[in-house]
C-alpha cells in the first residue's frame, strides 16, 4: 500500500526511493537502533538490504492490511524511517507506529515533529495510535509521554518471553 506524502514544518514523509538503500542501511545497522527495535532488525547487512527491497513489494500490494512505510526527508536527505501499520500488537481500531532516526539526525526533534503531525491526522483515520518499546528505551518513552499516553501496559513476546511496553497514545 503506497502511503500518502505528509509534510511537517521541516520534514516530508514520502515513500522510499531505491537510491535510499545505503542511508536506510546506516539507520538499521546503527547500534542505538539495534538496541531499541525490539528484535525488528537483523544486524545483518544483506538481510537488511533484502528487507529494504521488500518495502517496494509492500507499496505494490493492495491487500487488506494497513501498512504505510515512509522515509523521513529534509531537503531530500533521508533523516529517518516511519511506519504506521496493523501488527500483532494492534486491535481492530489501532495502528502501531515504528520509527528510527538516522544517527546524524538525532536530537534535532525529528520524531517530535513527525509524531505531532501524525497525531493531527489521526482523527481522519479513526484509529488509535500505539507504540511498543523496550522497557529501557527512555528516549522513546519520554517522547510518547510528552504526546500523551492514554494507557500503558507490559506485554510479553510469546517467542522470546521478552517484555515490552505497549503505549496507547491519547487521541486528539
Amino acid at each position: 500500500m503506497l502511503p500518502p506524502v505528509i509534510k511537517t514544518t521541516r520534514f516530508t514523509l514520502k515513500p522510499y526511493e531505491r537510491h535510499d538503500e545505503d542511508a536506510f542501511i546506516e539507520i538499521c545497522l546503527d547500534k542505538e537502533a539495534q538496541r531499541f527495535m525490539n528484535g525488528g532488525l537483523t544486524r545483518d547487512e544483506s538481510e537488511e538490504r533484502s528487507l529494504f527491497r521488500k518495502i517496494f513489494d509492500i507499496y505494490a500490494d493492495h491487500g487488506k492490511r494497513w501498512c504505510w512505510i515512509w522515509g523521513i526527508y529534509e531537503d531530500n536527505k533521508l533523516c529517518g524511517h516511519f511506519e504506521l501499520k496493523e501488527t500483532e500488537h494492534t486491535a481492530a481500531d489501532e495502528l502501531e507506529i515504528v520509527y528510527m532516526v538516522h544517527p546524524a539526525e538525532r536530537r534535532r526533534g525529528v520524531m517530535s515533529e513527525v509524531l505531532h503531525t501524525i497525531k493531527n491526522k489521526q482523527p481522519g483515520w479513526n484509529k488509535a495510535i500505539i507504540a511498543t518499546t523496550s522497557l529501557d528505551n527512555d528516549v522513546s518513552i519520554a517522547l510518547l509521554h510528552k504526546w500523551g499516553v492514554e494507557k500503558q501496559e507490559i506485554i510479553t513476546a510469546p517467542d522470546t518471553l521478552e517484555q515490552y511496553y505497549k503505549f496507547c497514545l491519547r487521541r486528539y
